[in-house]
């Protein structure tokens, strides 16, 4: 058990860097007016040629698959991507510890999917834990200076947008992996990927934007995407393992500490690293997001547990 909670534990780390990663890439493509179309592009395409050959090893070449699960994943990869749209506009012009709180979302928009969906209900700790994790979002998202209050409120509706995306994405994924083996459907679920992404190259305002980033700087980028997406990989793997040896419940709280870490790099990046992570440091916005993390893991422990 304690293998499979530093596991669950180090995954929201590994998460947590691919967030900075990704703040990264956003601010500092040259063309930065086509950032995330270029970022789509490298997530779709480059991230399918990378990690489908790596999911097809995983499931021993067997990727058998039923016509529901094929549909579930397909449209799952199609979801995910529609949510990295919005997550992506997001941490554009926010810090992305602030934006990382607000993903504790994800479990609310979950259970109140369940709800309608499948006509479980919610209880008493559940709906109390759903409004502190909706509140700590809320709090975190309200800036003193009221010249920020308008950016930071639209990086809250983004996130509101992308968390209830993710939620569907696992909603049907979940329902694919039902039906058929789970490395075969990460396979296709990544195969989903790849045509996306051929299918925005063959959109001009996405092809010229990549093309121009790769002759000017193109192995810097595919370095930073692919260490991003095989990181991301592992994290993922890592959750699947703690999946099995403790309960999903605890695996999401643990989950919860992805937006600590994000905060704890940020703070390091921006005092060793300035010129690549830049956080706010200023003393009223640190103990606010410390007071909205505390929040938001709390709220997601009483709405996880029993």
């Amino acid at each position: 058990m304690t293998t499979a909670v530093l596991f669950a534990i180090f995954a929201s780390f590994l998460w947590s860097v691919t967030n900075h990663i990704d703040k990264f890439m956003i601010t500092g493509i040259e063309e930065s007016k086509n950032s995330i179309k270029i970022l789509l592009v490298f997530s779709t395409f480059v991230a399918g040629i990378v990690l489908t050959p790596i999911w097809l090893i995983l499931s021993h070449f067997t990727v058998s698959i039923s016509f529901v699960s094929l549909f579930s994943v397909l449209s799952a990869s199609l979801i995910y991507i529609i949510a990295t749209v919005f997550y992506f506009k997001a941490i554009e012009k926010n810090d992305a510890s602030l934006v990382v709180v607000m993903f504790q979302m994800i479990p609310v928009f979950s259970y109140i999917l369940a709800l309608i969906l499948f006509k479980e209900n919610l209880t008493i700790r559940q709906i109390v834990g759903s409004i502190i994790i909706i509140l700590s979002a809320i709090i975190i998202s309200f800036d003193f200076n009221e010249k920020n209050n308008r950016k930071k409120f639209k990086a809250l509706l983004l996130m509101i947008l992308s968390s209830l995306c993710y939620s569907i994405y696992f909603i049907l994924f979940d329902i694919g992996i039902r039906n058929s083996a789970y490395y075969s459907c990460a396979f296709w679920y990544q195969i989903g990927f790849l045509i996306m992404g051929i299918v925005l190259l063959l959109l001009r305002s996405f092809r010229i934007p990549f093309v121009n980033v790769i002759k000017k700087n193109g192995k810097r980028y595919l370095i930073l995407n692919t260490t991003n997406e095989v990181i991301n990989l592992i994290a993922n793997l890592l959750v699947n393992y703690a999946n099995l040896l403790i309960p999903i419940a605890l695996v999401n709280v643990l989950s919860g500490f992805q937006g600590a870490f994000a905060f704890i790099l940020g703070i390091i990046g921006t005092l060793l690293l300035p010129k690549y992570i830049k956080e706010d440091l200023s003393k009223r916005v640190v103990i606010q997001k410390i007071v909205c993390i505390i929040l938001g893991i709390i709220g997601l422990i009483i709405l996880v547990y029993k």
